[in-house]
């Protein structure tokens, strides 16, 4: 498309094949501040489809997630080459993609090692970057598409829009209600069991958007996610020790904000600095405790042998 470098500006034409009406708009294209970290937009169903995948599985999704190429969201790579990469089987990882098919975060292309992950659900770059992706993805899977065509201003790379932009007016009107996730967060997703996904999903969805910050005790988490306190505490503290979330106060979490965020890079890096303070002193509070539990076993071993 064309550009002018000093503005990031590209022109493309939207033209009804039915009609042979067109429109040509200017569109500025968004770049990352120089210094940015790049993340990718998620979509709320990404955090909810996690909880679909066991322990074993979680770490399949978490390696095809970390190397999809997000100019185009594919991911290239074999069944056995990946169990030999993870040190797994290969039953786990062609049932991660049979799961990820059927949860529809994944089509597969005309090559049987290239699939393409849903640019709904997560995608680097603008509403045009994701339209044309979201076009890809349902072609791959037979699915309908709009009449609106979307060209260059020299006609070339035709594309016909995904269904939910049938004019012009529905691709301008795309609400940008998405969260920011940075790659340290795939690794966090690695390893994770069911349970555990479901305590992740309900702290994104239910942390404060201002402060990245979940005000709640554990019986209520408990309630939400359908599970027993106990399994809360072991999910919260392998949270922690991914480094996804800090207790600050008691019933009081701050979630990374390197990991998910909703906000510009100004707030991100605001929030971090607190995020890590908080972080610091949770750890210290958590490595107390575990010495000082290993002190009472150890007191408790030599009062049994004397």
């Amino acid at each position: 498309m064309k550009k002018t470098n000093k503005q990031n500006i590209e022109t493309i034409v939207l033209e009804n094949s039915k009609t042979g009406e067109t429109l040509e708009l200017q569109h500025e294209q968004h770049k990352a501040e120089y210094g940015a970290k790049h993340f990718w937009k998620a979509d709320k169903k990404f955090f909810e489809l996690l909880s679909a995948f066991s322990a074993a599985e979680s770490k399949v999704l978490a390696y095809i997630l970390q190397k999809t190429q997000p100019t185009k969201n594919e991911f290239i790579g074999a069944c056995k080459a990946i169990a030999r990469k993870l040190n797994c089987d290969v039953t786990t990882v062609r049932s991660t993609f049979k799961k990820m098919a059927e949860k529809d975060m994944l089509a597969k292309t005309d090559n049987e090692r290239i699939w393409m992950l849903n640019p709904r659900l997560l995608v680097k770059g603008d509403i045009i970057v994701q339209a044309r992706l979201m076009s890809k993805y349902d072609t791959l899977l037979k699915r309908p598409l709009s009449n609106l065509i979307i060209t260059d201003d020299e006609g070339n790379d035709p594309v016909f829009l995904p269904i939910e932009y049938p004019t012009p007016e529905s691709l301008g009107n795309v609400k940008s209600d998405f969260f920011r996730v940075f790659d340290s967060f795939f690794e966090t997703v690695s390893g994770l069991g069911g349970k555990e996904s479901e305590v992740l999903y309900f702290l994104v969805c239910a942390m404060q958007a201002s402060n990245n910050t979940y005000i709640g005790p554990m019986k209520e988490i408990a309630v939400n996610v359908n599970c027993s306190k106990a399994t809360v505490q072991r999910a919260m503290d392998t949270l922690a020790d991914k480094g996804f979330a800090a207790m600050e106060l008691d019933c009081v979490w701050r979630i990374n904000p390197s990991m998910v965020i909703k906000g510009n890079r100004r707030k991100e890096k605001v929030l971090t600095d607190a995020f890590l303070v908080v972080q610091k002193e949770y750890d210290e509070k958590r490595k107390s405790r575990k010495n000082g539990k290993k002190r009472e076993d150890a007191t408790g071993k030599e009062k049994a042998v004397a």
